[in-house]
């Protein structure tokens, strides 16, 4: 995913975050169902918020604002697809609907997975600003899309006005510095770069694009700090790598320009290696069902071998192994593919299917229970419940409420990453490695370092959620309260009764000074805690900050 996706997906599930009233009381039933999805969505508990915007959309389909909110909730699960249509709808209702349009726009270029309809986006864009002149975030990815396009004059007067409309938004700092870049503006530019990172601490993508301007322009030294901090923040950045290598050569320092030279070429190889491994992963599909399951089976095979942190091959070749009869198989490839993407609910489904056959009702009845709290409104799903005469929906709970979800065995059949040469101070190249690293860092006092480490952490294994946890306190260290509220959210969408997700979510609502929902985040703590003096106390002061206020 580039730079630019990369912020626009951030973008979307950022809108989302929005304060809601919490009073349901008198309300009919499409507004009911409206703001307590709204509610629930803003606590992280996704699967009842989509469950709730759906039975909105279902009451009343006239409504735009019901659209809406179902398109940003299904923006924010990166089912952009679903949420186009849901915004078109809410378009059509409402033409002069301009946070519709500019959202549109947003899902026509955020799915990494696709051509981006930056074309689209452009013309929606110019709707939104139409109904909303002084639409910041519209005129900055519309500069976006103008850049694109290389319509670079045209993107810098829109950019120019994003930023002037709101002085501390990186993204419209970051992409004015991109074009004014393009048009040899370079003095203006590199003031552009600096503004974007004194807006948003955590912005590694910025400050290795000031390092390859100060590089450009001849300020060597200075080029090679700047990129050497933007890959302690993001150790996967290979032109980055590139870049410093460059740097350091010019600077006579040879030994170390080769290892970053090694980098790059090793970052580029494993980028071409996950590529590959999701054509694999799709090509399967095609020869599984034209019959040739051998044929897909060793396509799967081959994609896991190549990107052994893929879960989607693990499922697919779980699918086709249940169908041939092989369930122990099928169990081990879903559950492996269930620990690499926790938050998906039909690996849950399938694994509960397979271990249903196999007679193990409890597990069946487990995994099957985690797929209806992901996906509440998939009819598949809730017949399976009903033909196990289970109860609807709430997940069967485990002596740790705070644990991690995983189907017994996953910690023994997770794939085993390839131990590379260490990186960053990190032992070897695995999660555990760079977790640990991390803490030492943050023992240390260098927030900075950690959050890299625990990017890096994360991408090896994205179930991590202790990695999660710190990396979202490493952010609250350097003041990135929005990235950390991003973090919180992302482990209540997988684990909403987790008490210090909901705490440290409410201490950094605070922070930015809604004193309301962060209330509501240590209300939730305490009634699963009541005894919690951290849950009391922060509430009292949250109540106090709304009081002064």
């Amino acid at each position: 995913m580039d730079t630019s996706t990369r912020s626009r997906v951030v973008l979307l599930s950022l809108l989302f975050l929005v304060s809601v009233s919490l009073g349901f009381a008198q309300l009919d039933d499409f507004s009911y169902r409206l703001q307590a999805g709204t509610y629930e969505a803003n606590q992280g508990n996704i699967s009842a918020a989509m469950a709730d915007l759906q039975s909105a959309v279902t009451i009343n389909p006239n409504r735009s604002d019901g659209w809406y909110q179902l398109g940003l909730l299904l923006g924010q699960v990166s089912d952009f697809r679903g949420a186009e249509s849901a915004f078109r709808n809410a378009i059509k209702l409402k033409s002069d609907f301009a946070q519709a349009h500019y959202s549109l726009a947003l899902s026509l270029t955020a799915n990494p997975k696709s051509k981006l309809d930056w074309p689209g986006a452009i013309s929606e864009c110019r709707e939104a600003l139409k109904y909303k002149p002084d639409y910041a975030e519209a005129l900055n990815l519309l500069g976006t899309g103008l850049i694109a396009s290389g319509e670079t004059d045209a993107a810098i007067r829109e950019l120019e006005h994003a930023a002037k409309l709101k002085p501390s938004f990186p993204s419209a700092h970051f992409n004015l510095a991109v074009a004014l870049e393009k048009a040899d503006r370079l003095d203006e530019a590199a003031k552009e770069y600096e503004l974007a990172i004194a807006a948003k601490t955590a912005y590694p993508e910025a400050i290795a694009a000031w390092g390859k301007l100060l590089l450009r322009m001849g300020k060597t030294t200075d080029a090679e700090q700047e990129l050497e901090k933007a890959l302690r923040l993001n150790p996967d950045l290979a032109d980055a790598h590139d870049l410093r290598a460059r740097a350091l050569q010019t600077l006579g320092k040879k030994s170390e320009a080769a290892v970053e030279s090694d980098e790059a070429a090793d970052l580029k190889q494993r980028e071409s290696d996950a590529a590959q491994s999701s054509t694999l992963s799709n090509s399967s599909l095609d020869l599984a069902a034209k019959g040739d399951l051998a044929g897909a089976m060793a396509a799967l095979r081959k994609a896991i071998a190549l990107k052994p942190d893929n879960g989607v091959p693990h499922y697919y070749l779980g699918l086709i192994l249940a169908d041939g009869g092989d369930l122990a198989g099928a169990g081990a490839e879903l559950t492996k593919g269930i620990s690499l993407m926790p938050s998906q609910a039909k690996p849950w489904y399938e694994l509960g299917r397979v271990l249903r056959l196999q007679g193990e009702d409890q597990r069946a009845l487990e995994a099957i229970h985690w797929a209806a709290r992901l996906s509440p409104s998939d009819p598949a799903i809730h017949a399976e419940l009903i033909s196990m005469r289970s109860p609807a929906l709430p997940l069967p709970q485990t002596k740790d409420s705070h644990a991690e979800p995983k189907a017994k065995t996953v910690a023994d059949i997770v794939p085993t990453l390839s131990i590379r040469q260490p990186r960053a101070g990190a032992r070897a190249d695995t999660a555990t490695e760079h977790i640990t690293f991390a803490e030492q860092l943050s023992a240390q006092g260098d927030s900075l370092g950690a959050v890299g480490e625990l990017l890096r952490a994360l991408t090896l294994q994205p179930n991590a959620m202790n990695a999660r946890r710190q990396l979202a306190i490493a952010y609250r260290r350097l003041g990135d309260e929005d990235h950390a509220i991003l973090e919180y959210h992302k482990i209540l969408m997988v684990f909403p009764e987790d008490v210090d997700a909901h705490l440290g979510l409410g201490e950094a609502l605070l922070e930015r000074g809604n004193a309301k929902d962060a209330s509501a985040q240590f209300e939730i703590a305490l009634a699963r805690e009541p005894n919690s003096t951290e849950a009391k106390d922060a509430l009292e002061r949250a109540k106090k900050a709304l009081s002064d206020h």
